[in-house]
């Protein structure tokens, strides 16, 4: 089988990620091996490979990327009932399985769905981990019919799906996009979108409940200022909170001095009642269920912004690294 794999950590993707051929692996009791058709990038792979997330996951190098794919079952293992060899799964691997930009991945049980019946297997890959990180955002912070949600970044694969699920939900939806896309964010269904190059987003949103950071880095920071006294700020790219640091094993000396880098921003908060957290998406059947649920039921509809093949997957890492992206952008690995 072939796998993209990272060999050193560095900006310079050409080189330090090669597509190695690697011995097929076989299915563990609890786990399914699948034909891969396709995978979906994510901003944490072109992370990965810039060493960016290391602290936290560093395996021995030369190591697989990617987290998102659809495929079909080829061989499972004993212990696997609820799926059979043929049926076409997609699934959001743990970290411990990573690897799904390769022609075979191992993919335990607990993590795999049947794809929803009304989309193809491109769109399915490109739904599990937006999909579950939405869903875990929402129910962390309670996000509820009638309340006003912020989504900053409305274009992209988190926030394209975070719209129309927070619709679903019932909530009041502004969201922040780029001039050449305000048309496209309003067809997903957001109720105020404010075109950033041309307004401050401070003032079109000021008061709302909830603020959804895709962004971090300032942003995080200007939530602060525009949310109402006591509401909440889930973020997914901004600054790390203790507990979840804690969640995900990093080691204690950082975690002090991420709390000394974060000491004014939380007395801030602290100040204005917010609740805050930086949320890691945790996979499971349940979650991918529901989202096929969502999709063939038409009130979730995935969006891809371009496919590539396998050979080009590292162009594919590149492009997505600019932020420019409407959706999700695919590798089509099955023929």
């Amino acid at each position: 089988m072939k796998a993209l794999r990272l060999h050193a950590y560095g900006k310079n993707f050409h080189r330090n990620l090669i597509v190695d051929e690697v011995e097929r692996p076989s299915p563990g009791s609890n786990d399914v091996l699948i034909e891969v058709d396709a995978a979906a990038i994510n901003p944490v792979d072109y992370k990965m490979a810039r060493g960016k997330v290391k602290i936290v996951l560093d395996p021995p190098k030369p190591f697989s990327l990617g987290f998102d794919v659809s495929g079909r079952i080829i061989e499972k293992g004993i212990n696997v009932r609820d799926f059979k060899v043929g049926d076409s799964i997609y699934a959001k691997v743990p970290w411990n399985q990573m690897g799904t930009i390769a022609t075979h991945c191992l993919i335990d049980q607990e993590y795999i769905a049947t794809i929803p019946s009304s989309i193809s297997m491109q769109e399915a890959a490109g739904l599990p981990l937006v999909g579950c990180t939405v869903m875990d955002s929402f129910r962390i912070g309670k996000l509820q019919k009638g309340m006003k949600i912020l989504i900053l970044g409305g274009s992209g694969g988190v926030g394209s799906f975070a719209i129309q699920y927070a619709k679903y939900l019932g909530a009041e939806v502004y969201t922040t996009t780029s001039t050449k896309n305000v048309d496209w964010v309003k067809k997903l269904g957001a109720d105020h979108v404010i075109d950033y190059q041309k307004e401050d987003y401070r003032n079109k949103a000021k008061g709302v409940d909830f603020v959804y950071d895709t962004l971090g880095g300032p942003h995080t920071r200007k939530a602060i200022k525009l949310i109402k006294k006591g509401g909440t700020i889930i973020s997914i790219a901004g600054h790390y909170d203790t507990e979840t640091l804690k969640e995900v094993g990093v080691p204690s000396i950082y975690i002090r001095i991420n709390q000394m880098a974060m000491s004014i921003l939380l007395l801030r908060m602290r100040l204005k009642k917010i609740t805050y957290k930086h949320v890691w998406s945790q996979p499971n059947r349940e979650k991918l269920e529901e989202i096929a649920r969502l999709v063939d039921a038409g009130k979730i509809r995935p969006i891809i912004d371009r496919v590539y093949p396998f050979e080009e997957a590292i162009d594919a890492l590149y492009y997505l690294q600019t932020n420019r992206a409407k959706g999700k952008v695919i590798v089509a690995i099955g023929k």
